[in-house]
């Protein structure tokens, strides 16, 4: 199984219907990033990769940042940072990133022998003016590729 594969099963896994790389470019290509016909939405930043080679396979450590996102069914909201906002539309992005990670980490490109890697996974409300709610995600994914 490719990298690619594996966020692509694990965004499929976690009940999310689109999976895509941002633009990173310039800034109006990066905010086109995110419009899509089917929400939500898995955005990944295009990752590199930094490893090492042991017992002929390589080790790496792959610093994956993206961001599960829905837009509103509407142009505003009056105060994004309500409990209500939260609760709608915050909440369900953030359970879908929680499974989408878990889902990855049960593929078999992670390294086993790293114990447990960390993640991060903060709220975004109204994100970049597309009127898109949900949360961002990163995780230093350990992967490990076969012998060589």
């Amino acid at each position: 199984m490719t990298i690619l594969e594996a966020l692509q099963e694990a965004t499929e896994k976690a009940g999310i219907p689109t999976f895509s790389f941002a633009n990173l470019r310039e800034f109006n290509a990066f905010m086109e990033s995110f419009r899509f016909d089917q929400y939500p939405v898995n955005v990944v930043v295009p990752y590199t990769e930094n490893g090492q080679w042991v017992n002929g396979r390589r080790k790496s450590v792959i610093p994956l940042q993206g961001w599960v996102l829905k837009p509103t069914p509407y142009d505003g909201i009056e105060d994004i940072r309500t409990a209500g906002a939260h609760k709608e539309y915050i909440e369900p992005m953030k359970k879908k990133a929680i499974a989408f990670i878990k889902h990855l980490l049960n593929t078999e490109i992670i390294d086993p022998e790293v114990a447990t890697p960390t993640d991060v996974i903060s709220p975004e409300y109204a994100f970049l003016s597309q009127h898109v709610f949900g949360v961002s995600y990163t995780i230093n994914l350990p992967i490990v590729k076969g012998v060589c």
